[in-house]
């Protein structure tokens, strides 16, 4: 913007130089009041160039409207033309200059506020994610130190069926993302080391990964997992199997093939 109002002054100081030359030569310089005077000259084009470009302030006014639109121009320009040569290209020099720049600052103040927004939005998206996961997480512990009767550390599968038993527990226990009836299927999964006893990292570690829906990546692993546990029960099957033996049975390559269709052809 600097640089910008530094170019319309510098522009400002040459085409009132050049049309204070130009205006001297249809005036009586010898008269203190013959810039005034050009006011009354026969020359509409004497009076335009005294109007739009006689004094400093005339001419940065008409080369901010002309940037600006508050003047075509061209009406500016073809002023100029009849003045000299010089003026009206480096007048069209201008106009180019200033379009640009205008755009180029427009643009940059769009982009600038378009990134900080974005950048504002997705800072407040992470802190308010860690402060819903934070929240969540003292309110898991509230729980296990609840259903925690012993004061040992550690939960039990009876202990917790003895908590959601509460109406009130249960419905606590409901609003964290859990049914009440899932309790023994949900201490068996946080029970990872099959220990029969779950402390408060095993909770919250497991409570976290079951918190939510299924993620597509989720249902992919178990399915890789299933293929890879029928290639081992086949392979099992196969190398199993004494030498002379006689091939799998019907009902056995029914049974298998519920696994891999191919062991039907076999």
């Amino acid at each position: 913007m600097l640089m910008l109002m530094l170019m319309i002054f510098v522009f400002a100081v040459w085409f009132t130089t050049n049309a204070t030359f130009y205006l001297r030569e249809f005036a009586d310089t010898a008269s203190p009041t013959w810039f005034e005077d050009l006011g009354n000259s026969t020359s509409k084009n004497v009076i335009d160039i005294q109007r739009n470009f006689g004094t400093l302030h005339a001419t940065t006014y008409s080369l901010l409207r002309s940037m600006l639109g508050g003047i075509n121009w061209g009406i500016l320009c073809d002023m100029l033309l009849k003045m000299d040569t010089i003026s009206p290209m480096l007048f069209i020099f201008y106009v180019l200059f200033t379009m640009l720049a205008v755009l180029n600052i427009v643009t940059g103040v769009f982009v600038d506020n378009a990134a900080a927004a974005a950048k504002t939005q997705r800072d407040y998206i992470i802190e308010k994610e860690r402060e819903v996961k934070e929240t969540y997480i003292r309110e898991l512990q509230n729980l296990f130190w609840q259903m925690d009767d012993d004061e040992s550390g550690t939960l039990t599968a009876a202990e917790m069926q003895q908590l959601v038993k509460d109406p009130k527990m249960a419905a606590y226990f409901t609003a964290l993302g859990f049914e009440p009836h899932d309790c023994v299927r949900l201490f068996t999964l946080l029970d990872t080391d099959s220990s029969g006893t779950v402390d408060i990292e095993e909770f919250l570690d497991g409570c976290l990964r079951l918190k939510g829906f299924a993620r597509s990546i989720d249902v992919h692993f178990i399915m890789v997992l299933i293929h890879r546990l029928q290639k081992q029960l086949l392979s099992s099957h196969v190398e199993g199997r004494p030498k002379g033996a006689p091939k799998t049975s019907f009902l056995d390559r029914k049974k298998l093939s519920h696994f891999n269709p191919k062991v039907a052809e076999t």
